[in-house]
C-alpha cells in the first residue's frame, strides 16, 4: 500500500524563517549580477546610516566580528568603496567613509531590496500589506522582551 505524505503543520515562525532565507538568497543573486560582493552588503549599509565611524562602531553597527570587517573593509578600499583616515582627534582610531561610489552600490542594493519586497508582496492588498506588518511588528516586540535581545538598527531600504 502506497504510503501518503503528512502535511507538515507550518508556523510563523518557521514561515519568517523561509521568507528571510529566500529573500537572502535572491538578494545574494541579484548583488552578484549587479557586480556588488555579498560580503559588502552589511558594511554599506551600516556605512550608508553612519558615516565616519571608527572600525570599532562598525563593529558594533554591522554585527560581524573585527577580523572579518578589516578585512572587508581592506578589499572595499581597494575596489573605491570606502576610504579610511586616522581619527584626528586619537590618532590610533581609524575613521571609515563611503565613497560616492559605495554610495552607488549602496544604492543599487535599496533598490534591489524593493523590488524583492515588492515582489514578495505582491498580491496583498494594503490593507492586507499593514495587517502584516503590524502582526509581524508584534512578533518581534514579544520576541525582544522574552530574549532581552533588542534588534536597534534599521534595515528600512526603501527611498
Amino acid at each position: 500500500m502506497a504510503r501518503t505524505a503528512k502535511k507538515i503543520k507550518t508556523s510563523p515562525i518557521s514561515l519568517s524563517v523561509d521568507i528571510t532565507k529566500l529573500f537572502d538568497a535572491q538578494m545574494k543573486v541579484e548583488m552578484l549580477k549587479n557586480g556588488i560582493k555579498v560580503s559588502y552588503r552589511q558594511l554599506l549599509r551600516s556605512l550608508s546610516q553612519k558615516d565616519g565611524v571608527t572600525q570599532l562602531d562598525l563593529v558594533r553597527l554591522s554585527k560581524l566580528k573585527a577580523p572579518t570587517i578589516s578585512t572587508t573593509l581592506r578589499n572595499m578600499e581597494a575596489e573605491g568603496l570606502v576610504r579610511r583616515e586616522t581619527d584626528k582627534g586619537d590618532a590610533r582610531a581609524t575613521r571609515v567613509f563611503i565613497t560616492e561610489k559605495g554610495r552607488e552600490a549602496d544604492k543599487k542594493m535599496r533598490n534591489l531590496n524593493a523590488r524583492i519586497e515588492k515582489a514578495s508582496l505582491s498580491g496583498l492588498n494594503a490593507a492586507e500589506g499593514e495587517q502584516l506588518t503590524k502582526l509581524l511588528g508584534k512578533m518581534k516586540e514579544n520576541m525582544e522582551k522574552t530574549s532581552g535581545i533588542t534588534v536597534d538598527y534599521e534595515e528600512n531600504y526603501e527611498e
